[in-house]
């Protein structure tokens, strides 16, 4: 299984901020049933669904990522975990912004 872990600086869902977001964790994203979570003292409710989109770093570079489409499965106190429908894209972005 691959694992992709991003520290954000921003996470906006259904084109709201979420607010203090740790972790965006990416699993299985090229695969055809992606999911992942999000580390987060504001996480968004079970069943809800909408588009999610970051801006974080991982491995020194800073990258845009796109979800069209998620679902949370799981909220908790510090996070939530969410199915993605559709493709996950990536963008990589330049250093300075």
């Amino acid at each position: 299984m691959v694992t992709e872990t991003y520290i954000p600086s921003e996470v906006h869902f259904g084109g709201r901020p979420v607010a203090e977001v740790f972790a965006l964790v990416l699993h299985d994203p090229d695969s055809d049933g992606p999911y992942g979570s999000l580390t987060t003292h504001a996480p968004l409710p079970a069943g809800a669904r909408g588009p999610l989109e970051a801006v974080a770093t991982r491995g020194g570079e800073r990258w845009r990522i796109t979800l069209e489409q998620i679902e949370v499965h799981n909220s908790t106190a510090v996070g939530c975990e969410f199915a993605v429908f559709g493709p996950i894209r990536r963008e990589r972005l330049p250093a300075d912004g």
